[in-house]
Order: structure tokens, then sequence, then C-alpha cells
């Protein structure tokens, strides 16, 4: 039997920072597979790299991916961090606002 396996990326978008975090969808079903990064204040492409590259299991072209993904992410909130977030540009992340989160 064959199961799918899919990395999802998570973006906390205010307009101080972002944040980071990796979910592995198996089956139909999510899982936290990081931590949120917080970036500017740390270096959290290098941080999502380090935790992605420990786990041995993952397919390395997912892992990739993702960082590409996170590179273009920060390039954007760097020109538009002021704006809405960025749901046309991206589609497929899941972002939360700051009215999500309480903040």
């Amino acid at each position: 039997m064959f199961v799918s396996q899919q990395l999802k990326l998570n973006v906390i978008w205010v307009k101080n920072f972002l944040g980071f975090a990796v979910d592995q969808t198996i089956e139909k079903t999510s899982y936290p597979l990081t931590s949120y990064y917080l970036w500017p204040r740390t270096e959290a492409w290098e941080q999502l790299k380090l935790e992605l590259d420990s786990k041995s299991w993952l397919n390395a072209e997912e892992k990739i991916q993702i960082l590409n993904l996170v590179s273009s992410i920060m390039g954007y909130w760097r020109q538009n961090r002021d704006g809405n977030t960025p749901i046309k540009e991206f589609p497929d992340i899941k972002f939360l606002q700051v009215k999500e989160l309480g903040l």
C-alpha cells in the first residue's frame, strides 16, 4: 500500500515578523513536523533547513520546495510587509494573520 506524504508550509504574517512551520500530511491528516521559527528575529530559513534535514525519511525534493517557498515569502514580505497577506501569490500556503492569533 502506498501512503501519500506531503509537506505543508504554515506562515504567520505580521507587520514586524514572519513565522514559519512545516506540517507533514499523511493521507488526510496533518501532523506538526517543526516548531515555528520567527524571522527576521531568528535565522528561520537555516533553522527550518536543519530541522528538515534531521528527518531522514523526508523527500529531498519536498524539503527544497519548502525552503524555496520560505525564501520567496521572505522576499515578498520585505516588499509588502504593510499590505495584506499574499494569499493570491501563494495559494497553497496556510497563512495565519494577527487577528487569528489574538495579537
